[in-house]
């Protein structure tokens, strides 16, 4: 059998128990639900190339444009929460919000904007660039697959199709931007999820690729440094009130880093920067070379 259709496999072993999430899931979710949906959707995907094959035609990882595979991921997605799911069902209104709406809510179980909970769910190839028709606040369940693109390779020779990450996170309004249509334009406006949204979703995995774990942790890292970063000036000075006494930057490092989710180094430079700033601004003076006291 070609490489490219044969059944991805899954390793149990990235699963986040309950009691390493950040937050409850809702709806009485749990992380195996997700995993379990992994696995349908890895053995769908093999059932249907498998079928395309034998009929000589392309996989659908092929067939489909990037946004045609992504919205079969994502309905898939859906099928699978809500089978596993009694308090969910799929909204059966056509790009209705959310994808899942909870039981026995709206008539029909059809609703084009809910607004009584629910769950909506995302598929993408990317790591960084999550959007939506508009900036949202409620559960989002973020699926991040990877497509074998290596063109060194005959496509029969590629891996399967495989999801590195599923995370799942409550998001507010204000953890979008909003980037309205151009004038002239046909297409809608778009949002996309703010590094503090992207953050939240980072530390709510629910399962998580072995293989990928690495490089989940290193966005985690870099999306709460941006975060940190943009508030840094004040985050620095109100550390620097609290001691009461002058300090150096690394000091302030130790003290804001842990409510950040980061290492001290992961924010020192940020934090010498924000000094710097501080200092030019007038709310913090440098007593003697690399130390400081708030005015």
């Amino acid at each position: 059998m070609s490489r490219y259709i044969e059944k991805a496999g899954l390793d149990a072993s990235g699963l986040i128990g309950p009691s390493d999430l950040p937050r409850a899931l809702p709806y009485n979710l749990q992380p195996r639900d997700f995993l379990r949906m992994v696995e349908d959707l890895y053995q769908l995907l093999h059932d249907l190339n498998v079928r395309l094959d034998d009929r000589d035609y392309d996989r659908l990882e092929e067939l489909l444009d990037p946004a045609g595979f992504s919205g079969l991921i994502s309905r898939a997605v859906v099928d699978g929460v809500s089978k596993f799911s009694r308090a969910l069902v799929k909204n059966r209104y056509h790009n209705g919000y959310p994808d899942l709406l909870p039981a026995r809510t709206y008539p029909g179980d059809s609703t084009p904007h809910g607004d009584r909970g629910g769950l909506e769910v995302k598929a993408s190839r990317s790591d960084t660039s999550w959007q939506s028709h508009g900036p949202r606040a409620g559960w989002f369940c973020v699926v991040q697959f990877e497509i074998d693109r290596d063109e060194t390779k005959a496509i029969r020779d590629r891996e399967p199709t495989m999801v590195r990450a599923v995370m799942v996170a409550e998001l507010a309004r204000d953890d979008w931007s909003w980037q309205p249509a151009a004038a002239g334009r046909m297409r809608s406006g778009t949002a996309s999820i703010k590094p503090v949204g992207r953050a939240k979703l980072r530390a709510g995995a629910v399962w998580v690729d072995p293989t990928y774990r690495g490089a989940h942790e290193l966005r985690l890292t870099t999306e709460r440094q941006a975060v940190f970063g943009e508030g840094a000036e004040g985050i620095v000075l109100e550390a620097l009130r609290q001691s009461g006494r002058p300090a150096r930057a690394a000091e302030l490092a130790e003290l804001v880093a842990p409510p950040a989710g980061l290492q001290a180094h992961d924010v020192k430079s940020r934090v010498t920067s924000a000094l710097g700033r501080l200092v030019r601004a007038g709310s913090v003076r440098r007593i003697r070379p690399g130390v400081f006291e708030a005015i």
